[in-house]
């Protein structure tokens, strides 16, 4: 089996502004090439948020090669077809970076290491990229790139041998799992089998009730569409209804209490470190105990959040 991980870190809220790529190459069930190259991202715009989860800075990449003139050695180094945790993310970041640079879109496959583990593993709470890697006894330095493509890998690897996959049609075949793939001029996205729910009478509401679509939402293949949030906590990178806002303008309802229409439990930051340590709120231990009893909630840090959104 050979593929490649990779990963993107942003210097802001664009999907464009790439400042740091991770590739880890995989031949014959082994990483054998590790990737690591800071990008200077056009314009060159930091946002402290960004700064806070990954640490790099506009004084790091001032040196460094822009997307345009890196993407050649880039796209030299992949051997296969492409892996990414949260996969979403991480194509939408090559594709706006490639729309930036005016350079066509890649003809490759590429397959969702969270989508994989969703289904390989569906006990767990969360599936955030730390989680399942620390569950695997995977240590790896979470946000720098390298090391999460790293990790990248080596979950999709676990999740072949959960299932005794040796091919990705095998890998396919018995998870149902559907790859991506990215073309000239378009894109679809890696997806797996529906969790069956009943989700009726689903409207924005606010407490939430004042909640409504903003414009159009977004087509049906956003990871939000059709999916009920419920957050936990303060927000670092903005006002819970305005995240709730920008839930529903993709096509995803928001609640105030967990229940049974929950998908998604939204722990800000501070809440999410809680979490990790034990400490827990009412929603947190509501979500687990439904989990358990096997109501498929994921309980999502802000920062797993943010780069879904």
């Amino acid at each position: 089996m050979k593929f490649t991980a990779i990963d993107f870190e942003t210097a802001n809220g664009d999907r464009a502004s790439v400042c740091a790529v991770g590739l880890a190459v995989v031949e014959h069930g082994q990483v054998v090439r590790r990737v690591r190259q800071l990008i200077r991202p056009q314009p060159l715009v930091f946002d402290p948020f960004n700064i806070s989860i990954h640490g790099i800075t506009e004084q790091d990449v001032a040196h460094a090669p822009v997307f345009v003139e890196y993407w050649p050695s880039l796209w030299s180094n992949v051997q296969g077809p492409l892996a990414a945790h949260n996969a979403s993310f991480d194509m939408s970041c090559l594709r706006h970076a490639l729309d930036q640079a005016g350079t066509p879109y890649p003809e490759t496959e590429y397959y969702c290491t969270r989508v994989l583990s969703r289904l390989a593993w569906p006990q767990h709470p969360t599936y955030a990229l730390d989680h399942i890697a620390q569950s695997l006894g995977i240590a790896f330095q979470h946000h720098d790139a390298e090391e999460d493509a790293v990790a990248c890998a080596l979950i999709l690897l676990a999740s072949c041998r959960q299932v005794n996959a040796s091919t990705f049609t095998d890998l396919q075949i018995a998870l149902g799992v559907r790859s991506g793939r990215m073309f000239k001029g378009g894109y679809w996205p890696c997806g797996g089998p529906l969790v069956p729910r009943t989700h009726e009478n689903r409207k924005p509401q606010w407490r939430a009730s004042d909640i409504h679509p903003s414009g159009e939402p977004q087509n049906e293949s956003h990871p939000f569409c059709g999916s009920v949030f419920v957050f936990t906590g303060a927000l670092s990178s903005m006002e819970r209804r305005q995240a709730m806002q920008a839930v529903v303008d993709c096509g995803g309802f928001c609640r105030d209490t967990v229940n049974s229409e929950t998908d998604y439990l939204v722990l800000g930051q501070e809440g999410f470190r809680g979490y990790q340590k034990g400490h827990k709120s009412s929603k947190m231990r509501k979500a687990e105990e439904m989990h358990v009893k096997g109501t498929p909630i994921e309980i999502m840090s802000e920062s797993d959040f943010l780069s879904l959104l």
